[in-house]
Parts: C-alpha cells; sequence; structure tokens
C-alpha cells in the first residue's frame, strides 16, 4: 500500500529499510532529495536511503515437519495452526497416520478443534438459519416434484452455519461540509447505529470454510431523522466454493429475504441497497477471491437484488420496491414532503453510501461558485454607489418585498447537482419499503408510533400472494381447480393479514459482540491481507477459514506475529529478540548469534545490524495475550476526569492526583515506550482506547492530551475505507 492506494502487481515500488514504509513511483518522484522522510515509527530516512522493488514477489508458504516421517508439508495443505506451533506442538501427516490406524496404534491425541457450530448463536442467527433451512426444504420438494422422485434422493445442501460474529454500537460522523452548510437546518453531526457482520460456513469434506459475508447497519427508534429506522445493507462478499453450486443463489436469497423479515418485525420501515460491483483488483470482505470467479456487470448485480426482493415481496415481506431517485427527486416520491424544503437533510445519509461522498464533493463546488459570484455581485454594487453617490439600498432581509433567506426562493443547488448526479444510474440505489408510506412518514415527522397498527399492505396496492389468492378463489367460483394455488397462499396471505399487532421498538434483543478484526469490514480485509489468508484455491479457502474460527474462539491470541528482520519469518515459538534501539526490529533465535556477532554480515547487507544495540529476550512459549481481569472502564472515565478537573481544592480524589503523575512520568520519561517502560507503555495504551472512543469531532481538539495526534492516525484507515467508497462512485 502507498499511503491509502494498493500498489498494482509487477509495478516498481520504493521502501524503507524496514520494509514498513512504501511509495509508488509517482509519489516517489514527489518526494524532496533534501528533506528527510517521516516513517510511521517516529524515525527518519532520506529519499536516497530507500529502495527500489518490484511487486511481483510471492508469499512463502509455511512448512511443517511430521513428527514420525520427518517429511516436509505446506501448513496451508496439512491445515496446521502455525499460532500454535509451540515447542510442545506435534503433527503427523497423512500417510503416518493412515499407517497408525492399520497397525491399530492409537494415534497423537490432538487438542479437539472448535468449529462453526460451536460458535455461539443469537436470536437473529437463530432466525436466519431456520428460514434458511425452511427455504431450502421447500427447494428440495420442489425439485423432487419436478423429477419425480423422493426428496430423500435430491442432492441437498447440507452443513450450513450462519453466525454474527460483531454486532457493535458505533457512531457515524456526518462529513465536514455537509455539517458545515446544513449544521443551522437542525442536521445532526452523527448518527448512532448498530454495525453487524454476519457469516455463512459451509462443512465441505470435514472442514468448515466460510463463503459469505454481510455488513448492515441498522438505524433504531433513538436515531435522529432522516436515518431514523432504517437499514443499510453496506457490503456482501462471497466465493464460489458452495456445494452443490444450483443451491448458491438461492440460499443468499434466502439469506437477505430472512434479515428483512427480521428486521420488519423488529419495526424497521425502509432497506437501502446500493447495487455496486467492486472494481478490478478490489476485495469487499474476503480477500483475493478465485480467479475463475467472475465479477458481476452492473446490471447482472442489480438483477440479482431485484430478484431477490421479488422473492422477499411475494412473502409479503416487502410492500414496494424503489430507487432512491424517484423517492427523493420527484414530487410524488415516498420521501417528499408537502411542508418541508427539499434538500440533502431529507436524504438517508449512510456511512459508505453513494450519496455522503458526493455530497461533499458539490458542496465544495458550490462553495467556490458561491463565492465567486458573491465576489461579483459586490464588486457590481461598489461601481454602482461609487457612480451615482447613493446610499446602499436593499439591503434588508426578511421583509415581504425582500424575503432574503427567510423564504426558500429555490430548490436546493446541492440537491438538484445530486439529482443529476443520479438520474443516469438511479437503478443502483435500490429502495424496499417494508412498511406503509404513512408510517414512514410519521416517523421522519417524530411521530410517537409506539401503538401504531402493523400495516402489511401499502395503501392502494395488493401483493403478490394476495392477488394469487383472489386469481385462485375466482377460479374456484367458475368451477375451476384452484386448491393448489390456495393451499399455497393461504398460510402466508391470510396469515400476515390478520396479524395486527403494534409495531415495536427497533430495540436490539442480542447483546453488543466486539471482534477486533470483524469491527469493519476493512479491518478484516487488513487482517487477512497481512497474514496471506486467502480465498483463491479451496486449500487456502479452508485453511483461511480454520484461522478465522481459531481467533473468533479465540479472541486474546495474537492477530499478527512479528517477523524476523533475517529470515523473514514469522516467529512463533521459541525466544524472540527484540532490539531495543529500533522501534520494530527482531529476530528469532537461529538468526540471533549469527546477525549480532556479524557472521552472516558478509553474505549480504541485510545480515547487518549495530553491533552496539541491545536485545531483550521474549519467551514466545508463555502468553502475553491472556485475558487480565482489570475493568478498563473506570481507568477511561479517571482520565477523562483528570485532564477536565481542576484540581485541589475542589477535586480531593487521590487516583486523579495519581494518574496527573504518571501523565507528568510519560511526558518526561528517559526511558519512553521505544524503549521498553512499562508505565509509559500501559499509559499510552489507555490514550489509544481513548482515542477510539472519543466523541469529540476530528476538526474539534479533545482535552485529553495526544488523543488529537493518535485518532488523526486512526483516521487513516476510515479514509482507506472513504476511499473504496469513492472507487466505488467513480
Amino acid at each position: 500500500m502507498c499511503g491509502m492506494q494498493r500498489i498494482r502487481r509487477k509495478d516498481y515500488y520504493y521502501t524503507d529499510q524496514k520494509k514498513q514504509n512504501h511509495w509508488c513511483q509517482p509519489c516517489y518522484e514527489q518526494l524532496k532529495t533534501s528533506a528527510p522522510i517521516l516513517l510511521d515509527d517516529g524515525c527518519e530516512a532520506m529519499k536516497k536511503d530507500l529502495q527500489k522493488l518490484k511487486n511481483d514477489a510471492l508469499a512463502e508458504e509455511g512448512w511443517v515437519e511430521c513428527d514420525e516421517c520427518h517429511s516436509w508439508v505446506h501448513q496451508i495443505c496439512a491445515l496446521f495452526n502455525g499460532r500454535k506451533n509451540k515447542s510442545t506442538a506435534s503433527y503427523q501427516c497423512p500417510k503416518c497416520h493412515l499407517k497408525a490406524r492399520e497397525k491399530k496404534v492409537a494415534p497423537q491425541k490432538q487438542k479437539v478443534m472448535q468449529f462453526a457450530k460451536d460458535l455461539a448463536h443469537c436470536v437473529m442467527s437463530e432466525k436466519l438459519q431456520n428460514g434458511l433451512m425452511a427455504t431450502l426444504n421447500k427447494e428440495y420438494e420442489r425439485r423432487a416434484k419436478e423429477v419425480g422422485c423422493s426428496v430423500s434422493k435430491i442432492p441437498k445442501a447440507c452443513e450450513l452455519h450462519i453466525r454474527v460474529v460483531s454486532n457493535m454500537e458505533k457512531k457515524h460522523s456526518v462529513r465536514d461540509e455537509m455539517f458545515k452548510r446544513y449544521e443551522k437546518r437542525g442536521f445532526p453531526s452523527e448518527f448512532p447505529v448498530r454495525s453487524k457482520c454476519i457469516l455463512l460456513f459451509q462443512t465441505i469434506h470435514g472442514v468448515d470454510v466460510l463463503l459469505f459475508g454481510l455488513y448492515v447497519y441498522e438505524y433504531g427508534h433513538d436515531c435522529p431523522p432522516p436515518n431514523r429506522r432504517r437499514v443499510y445493507i453496506s457490503y456482501i462478499d462471497s466465493v464460489q466454493y458452495f456445494t452443490p453450486r444450483c443451491y448458491r443463489t438461492i440460499t443468499y436469497h434466502a439469506i437477505l429475504v430472512e434479515y428483512l423479515r427480521y428486521v420488519k418485525e423488529r419495526g424497521f420501515h425502509t432497506a437501502h441497497i446500493w447495487s455496486c460491483p467492486p472494481m478490478k483488483g478490489d476485495d469487499y470482505i474476503l480477500y483475493c477471491h478465485p480467479h475463475q470467479q467472475k465479477t458481476p456487470k452492473d446490471e447482472m448485480l442489480c438483477s440479482w437484488y431485484h430478484e431477490m426482493l421479488e422473492k422477499a415481496k411475494n412473502e409479503g415481506v416487502v410492500l414496494k420496491i424503489g430507487t432512491l431517485h424517484d423517492d427523493y427527486f420527484k414530487q410524488d416520491g415516498v420521501g417528499v414532503a408537502d411542508d418541508v424544503t427539499s434538500d440533502p437533510t431529507n436524504i438517508p445519509y449512510f456511512e459508505g453510501d453513494y450519496v455522503p461522498g458526493e455530497v461533499e464533493n458539490i458542496i465544495k463546488e458550490v462553495n467556490v461558485q458561491e463565492e465567486a459570484r458573491r465576489k461579483e455581485i459586490e464588486g457590481t454594487h461598489v461601481s454602482k454607489r461609487r457612480r451615482s453617490g447613493q446610499k446602499p439600498m436593499g439591503k434588508k432581509r426578511g421583509t415581504r418585498s425582500n424575503p432574503g433567506e427567510l423564504v426558500n426562493q429555490g430548490p436546493d443547488k446541492v440537491m438538484l447537482k445530486l439529482g443529476l448526479a443520479l438520474i443516469n444510474m438511479k437503478q443502483n440505489f435500490i429502495v424496499a419499503h417494508l412498511r406503509s408510506r404513512k408510517f414512514s412518514a410519521a416517523v421522519d415527522r417524530g411521530d410517537d408510533v409506539t401503538n401504531w397498527k402493523d400495516e402489511n399492505v401499502e395503501p392502494g396496492e395488493e401483493s403478490n400472494s394476495t392477488n394469487q389468492l383472489i386469481k385462485s378463489l375466482k377460479k374456484i367460483d367458475a368451477g375451476g381447480d384452484g386448491t393448489d394455488v390456495l393451499s399455497n397462499v393461504q398460510s402466508e396471505s391470510f396469515g400476515t393479514l390478520r396479524r395486527r399487532g403494534t409495531i415495536s421498538s427497533t430495540v436490539d434483543v442480542d447483546m453488543p459482540l466486539e471482534s477486533e478484526f470483524f469491527d469493519s469490514r476493512q479491518q478484516f480485509l487488513n487482517f487477512c491481507t497481512a497474514n496471506h489468508f486467502q480465498f483463491d484455491e479451496l486449500r487456502r479457502a479452508k485453511h483461511t477459514s480454520m484461522m478465522v474460527l481459531y481467533h473468533l474462539h479465540n479472541p486474546s491470541a495474537p492477530k499478527f506475529l512479528q517477523s524476523c528482520g533475517s529470515c523473514y519469518r514469522e516467529i512463533t515459538h521459541g525466544i524472540r529478540y527484540h532490539c531495543k534501539d529500533c522501534s520494530s526490529f527482531d529476530l528469532c533465535q537461529d538468526c540471533y548469534k549469527p546477525v549480532v556477532t556479524g557472521l552472516w554480515a558478509q553474505r549480504d547487507k541485510r545480515f547487518a545490524h549495530d553491533k552496539s544495540h541491545r536485545f531483550n529476550a521474549i519467551n514466545m512459549e508463555t502468553s502475553n495475550e491472556t485475558q487480565k481481569s482489570r475493568a478498563l472502564k473506570p481507568h477511561l472515565e479517571l482520565l477523562q476526569h483528570c485532564f477536565t478537573c481542576s484540581g485541589p481544592p475542589q477535586c480531593s480524589s487521590l487516583n486523579c492526583h495519581r494518574m496527573k503523575d504518571i501523565f507528568n512520568h510519560f511526558k518526561s520519561c528517559k526511558i519512553s515506550i521505544r524503549n521498553g517502560c512499562k508505565v509509559c507503555r500501559r499509559f499510552f495504551a489507555l490514550l489509544s482506547m481513548h482515542a477510539r472512543k472519543c466523541s469529540v469531532r476530528v476538526t474539534e481538539r479533545c482535552p485529553i492530551p495526544y488523543c488529537d495526534p493518535i485518532r488523526e492516525r486512526n483516521q487513516r484507515l476510515k479514509q482507506q475505507q472513504q476511499l473504496m467508497d469513492d472507487r466505488r462512485r467513480q
């Protein structure tokens, strides 16, 4: 990666000696020869010291040795977990395992592996899985009836497991230009949201394989309009290993239909989808797809979504299918109210969607035009007054003859430009109305809808199932046989029309579930990229899925391992030697002595290291990632209190005084974090935790010291996500 952009395969790039910072060819040419370059770890480097490399290297696969025959096998092929590669770990290759079984020798005892089915269920995952199984059972019966055989002879999709691996409460911030322009109109600065990640696993050849990923945003009843009671299907990704293949589309459609059914039961009224296939070379959730898997075209993906929504409409889940343009840029649109000014504040604002990024660009363009127009008008007025010698008139605003800014004299400029940008691709922005237009309008107005009666049919419209029911009844009245249609529709239509309960408050019954690398799709993608967890081959997909499940079952396990600065292999066991003088340089126990003594320096300059540097020996066998029982919430609250209170005599807290002493130590410590001061390291970790949860806008200053620089660094990941969103808009 060069900044926020991926360096293409076979292209040349430049890197520092530690290979941690990279520059593509255009960025390298913009670097100044005389000015030092600040690296991510705080060190400096000159342009002449950067190395030129070609992005054609393939990551070497790790090997594992059989304890019986001493043959070597790829860790990926052997499904060997490198994170468990301690000195006590054992491995037996398949050939030796079969020989042991033939000789009736007891095989080596291995720790029982935890599978996808062992992940905890929640209410939503159970509903999705039960709905999926019901859909597949109907499909089995249909195929059996079509072929003319029993259901038992029909091939089935077995061992499917749906799990929710991330369920987090977040706050999506409004971008700067949008907030500045529409702040006075009451547009909020952030939207509270529930972000969820849903995964589908299938057991193939006895191994769980991750096949499908879905990220959704749920804006509940406590969210301000225009996002209130809406859901946004953010990202969908899959790989082609689903078996049997004929059930793949049915399965993925069923998951989405059951999700829409679930959120409708919880009181959400609208679902939004941006149909946008990834660009060539981009991955949404799963890293490195199979080469033979084709990326769907724009029209094909839109058709895929519409086919899914038609199924949901036939089942009574969706009342109406529309587009964002028709709802908000037409006079009779669902989102257009007679008494409300049409501007971007009425359009749902979802993070990662097309609208926020496009609105930012439009506002910048409009601001430039308005500034130029203002200067032109001021210059014209001044010249006229100088020629006539009259006093300035007509500056009073708010009168009947000169309403000024108090009355909307024309359509919003940003809204007009946004409508023009959307009109040529309006079919890509799909809106699925789960409830009636009256209900969604009442929600946007802020009315109390707690006692609102459930309405399953849009006024003036009838669902397809109801139309089928009417046709079947007419057919029976005419003397025909419509019992087959009646039996299929009766349970759906009558059951749906008779359920008239009150609408829920969208409160999620599932508890929040945090996952360090599933909190956002970009975090999971970076996690897979850094560890070379790929899905381009079935063997790799099996190994990647095994490692994903390992981290889900063991949240405290290290997500990334240090690599040896000499042989570039991950240090999984034995002794790791960490340099005290370098920011991030480690050696494995095999390379430590030859590098430190200079024995290998004559062979290659990469083996040369300053002999005056000192190393810390760290035993990798003892887990430093074990969970600690320390409660972090009181410490974060104390940190917030410490830098907002005025001190004694108003504050008599001893803990506050101690926290300030620790901060003074952090500022003046001569050892510092880089050289291994434990106090500084723990305090910096506390500052990092605060920075991740800090609610102060990025454009404003936080009273906690060092919070702003840490947040700026964290913004790089968010900018990387926004860059992906911007590429989707192109």
